[in-house]
């Protein structure tokens, strides 16, 4: 019990110690002002399972008997396996966060697998590494990135890399299924099911895809009297993926900013995102993710065997 009496006091003491840093727009008396006991500022714990009663009883009681704001919710995970099994240091599953790095792998790669996983239930989570690469390579760069990069050149080619003023009629039906599909994203994130966002994104993304290859907008540049349609149709598309950046943003901060420059439009929040990006002009496209190549993932099992002397 002693612990859960001197730990919790470090972390306010880190705060307090931020606070009168100045750092990020913070003021000495801002930590006074988010513990008071009236304080209108949500604090969620984002804990592991085994530690519930400490952050969900003990620390909540020693704060109410200080006079001080309680948790506002607490955020509980699981445990993490590797490919099915506990971490292993002899069969390299004991991965570190700097091996990981060093092999080369996009962090936002890992944080995306994980959202796909989790929810708002203490599930455990289990690294499948050959899932993981397939989920990536997948979702993110044959679905999401995929999209601009086959209609981008378009738009630049054939129309001064401007989007059209308005989409057709097919194009206008599609967008408003999708944002009855982007409705919930908000509410989603806010209940920490992260994995039914990422779910909602590829349901989004398949039924972009699904009318890209439909209307074949690189058969339709072949033919100069279906320009009009060509220009909806890649307009269309890019809006989309304007959309699908607004669901993965909190997930892919990094990568959604390299969205957000190459379609000149920043994600100022969820709403901000529905917005179609008619008459808009546009920067080149050049590629935001590459496909996880599987020897970065044997080159990091390795590693993580040798990090660790075994």
């Amino acid at each position: 019990f002693y612990v859960w009496v001197d730990a919790p006091v470090g972390y306010l003491a880190a705060f307090k110690e931020l606070c009168e840093s100045g750092r990020n727009g913070l003021k000495p008396d801002d930590l006074e002002r988010f513990i008071a006991a009236d304080s209108k500022t949500e604090m969620v714990h984002f804990i592991g399972k085994d530690i519930i009663n400490f952050h969900g009883l003990f620390w909540p009681a020693m704060l109410h008997g200080a006079q001080m704001r309680v948790p506002t919710a607490l955020h509980v995970n699981g445990y993490l396996t590797v490919n099915g099994a506990k971490m292993s240091k002899s069969r390299g599953t004991f991965i570190q966060a700097r091996t990981y790095l060093d092999a080369g792998l996009n962090p936002e790669y890992l944080r995306y697998y994980f959202a796909s996983l989790l929810n708002d239930t203490p599930v455990d989570v289990d690294l499948d590494l050959k899932a993981f690469e397939e989920r990536v390579n997948s979702h993110l760069v044959g679905k999401w990135v995929n999209i601009a990069s086959r209609t981008a050149g378009f738009v630049h080619k054939f129309f001064d890399g401007r989007l059209a003023p308005q989409f057709g009629a097919q194009e206008t039906a599609l967008w408003n299924t999708l944002l009855e599909h982007y409705d919930d994203v908000a509410a989603l994130y806010a209940g920490g099911d992260f994995a039914e966002v990422t779910r909602r994104f590829v349901l989004i993304a398949d039924l972009v895809n699904g009318h890209i290859a439909a209307r074949a907008p690189w058969a339709m540049a072949k033919d100069e009297s279906l320009r009009d349609e060509l220009h909806q149709v890649c307009s269309f598309a890019l809006s989309a993926f304007r959309l699908l950046a607004g669901v993965l943003k909190p997930i892919l901060p990094a990568t959604v900013a390299a969205a957000e420059q190459f379609l000149a439009a920043p994600i100022a929040d969820f709403d901000d995102a529905r917005a179609t990006l008619h008459n808009h002009a546009i920067n080149a496209f050049e590629p935001l993710l590459g496909r996880i190549d599987p020897k970065r993932i044997d080159a990091m099992v390795e590693a993580s065997k040798d990090s660790l002397g075994t």
